[in-house]
């Protein structure tokens, strides 16, 4: 009689699993609602083990980490087993917990596909005994291992009642939606709530401009509006700039004291009045900071999980930028567009897995600017096309006057000559009004975000009106909104 074949493990995913647990409260709820102890092998009996302590903790609503698998090791008398430097090791191994669903699929696969092959020794051994009904004993063999088949086959399928469910209750949330049609957290710009209704739970966003056109300064704005207006924890990663840096910028937003004043420190008493008024209302909202430059994507994952799990109505995560996200620290110029594309699907990931809207700033290409009207599409979004298709909404900024600067002519429709030459929009910039005249009375422009992609919803075009020496963004006054539809009419005659 032929000998059994070794039973197949794939230890490295089940270690996966196990340090992503660790690592993630989030990843840790998913595994332990999908997998069972016998799902680990017995290739590397500690992984079983650590499964079952984990299992205990949850059973005690304990939190789930290094040190009290430890703990419970120790309780369960297993510590004997399982060393505690192996433990760490998990942590430390694995790069992100957003993977967690692949490592138990190639878990339960190797589960499933064991108790396939026990469950055919089994056969052969019951046929070895003697059978004295064929049909019988093929009928019951075939319904056994159907069973253990189907296993596999339903996995991670939802039904219509469930996916149905979840839709009415989407519809009720829609329906309970505020005044201003606000499903979502508030961006803070009229027009721009009326396309997105709201940052979305779980959706991916791009914000996309050339260097110095505004982008880390709309970020800004969009972390500060979804704290003060929707009330929520926002998070906000600065890869290429300090926080300090970035707060003096949010101040300057606020107080309308320009950005040059706050650096240098030259302020009259009016401007020391609103900056500590400004700072007051910064210091009430709850908005994190983390300036580590070029983290990891690693590092970016864990944080933003830390920071969900310690504040669970965590609304928003902005990051400032995407170029400067690393997956390992090895950098490979060469292949840099692969790793772009994996950052992105894992910023992807990470949106869903946290169930928070991720804004991630990018850069444009350079050949925006070889084209004749110079206004951005998505083709380019620099370094990988996987952008674009992983993100639910990619807003491109266009400012003309910026080119303008550059010394660059452009023709977009919409525009008309003044009576200098140059190109302006034909309408008067209502100024803000505050009493300190040499802070806000030149600066301003006019920004289109071009909503260029909705998964959920419409395209089109938002203008807001930029005012750099305060790195503030404003929506249009009704007036302007009628002055530049004039001027967009006459100049597509």
């Amino acid at each position: 009689m032929a000998e059994f074949i070794a039973l197949p493990s794939n230890v490295e995913a089940e270690r996966s699993v196990l340090g992503a647990m660790l690592i993630a409260p989030e990843a840790a709820e998913i595994a332990l609602g999908s997998l069972m102890e016998n799902d680990f092998s017995d290739a590397d009996p500690r992984n079983k083990l650590i499964f079952r302590a984990a299992m205990a903790l949850h059973e005690h609503d304990r939190p789930i980490d290094a040190q009290t698998i430890i703990d419970e090791l120790i309780t369960l008398k297993l510590d004997k087993s399982v060393e505690s430097n192996y433990i760490f090791d998990l942590v430390s191994t694995v790069i992100t917990p957003e993977n967690i669903d692949q490592y138990i699929m190639m878990v339960r696969e190797q589960s499933v596909l064991r108790e396939l092959l026990l469950k055919c020794q089994e056969i052969q051994k019951t046929y070895s005994a003697g059978v004295a009904d064929i049909g019988s004993f093929i009928a019951k063999s075939n319904n056994e291992i159907s069973l253990i088949a189907q296993k596999r086959a339903v996995q991670d399928m939802r039904s219509a009642k469930d996916v149905a469910e979840e839709v009415s209750r989407h519809l009720k949330k829609a329906s309970a939606a505020d005044k201003h049609g606000l499903t979502g957290i508030d961006t803070g710009y009229k027009k721009l709530n009326a396309y997105t209704h709201g940052w979305q739970k779980g959706d991916f966003i791009i914000l996309a401009a050339r260097p110095s056109v505004g982008k880390t300064a709309l970020g800004m704005n969009f972390a500060y509006n979804a704290a003060i207006y929707s009330h929520v924890p926002v998070a906000f990663f600065s890869l290429e700039m300090g926080a300090t840096q970035v707060m003096q910028r949010l101040i300057a937003s606020r107080s309308y004291v320009s950005n040059d004043k706050i650096q240098t420190g030259w302020l009259n008493a009016n401007d020391k009045v609103k900056i500590v008024s400004a700072i007051d209302e910064i210091s009430h909202t709850e908005i994190f900071f983390d300036d580590t430059p070029n983290a990891k994507l690693g590092d970016v994952i864990a944080k933003a999980t830390r920071l969900k799990n310690t504040h669970p109505n965590l609304g928003l995560i902005v990051i400032d930028y995407l170029g400067r996200i690393r997956y390992s620290d090895k950098a490979d110029l060469s292949a840099r567009q692969m790793e772009v594309s994996y950052v992105s699907g894992a910023l992807k990931t990470l949106a869903r897995t946290l169930d928070v809207p991720v804004i991630c700033l990018a850069q444009l290409n350079r050949n925006v600017e070889s084209s004749e009207s110079k206004v951005p599409a998505l083709s380019n979004l620099r370094e990988s096309g996987s952008i674009e298709q992983d993100a639910d909404i990619v807003m491109l900024m266009y400012r003309k006057d910026y080119y303008r600067d550059l010394g660059q002519q452009t023709k977009e429709k919409g525009w008309a000559k003044d009576k200098k030459g140059g190109d302006q929009p034909q309408t008067q910039l209502a100024q803000p009004t505050t009493e300190d005249s040499t802070d806000n009375t030149g600066g301003m422009s006019d920004v289109k975000v071009l909503v260029a992609k909705n998964r959920n919803g419409q395209t089109g075009q938002v203008t807001l009106l930029f005012q750099k020496a305060f790195s503030r963004f404003d929506d249009p006054s009704p007036e302007y909104e009628e002055a530049e539809a004039r001027a967009a009419a006459e100049g597509g005659e």
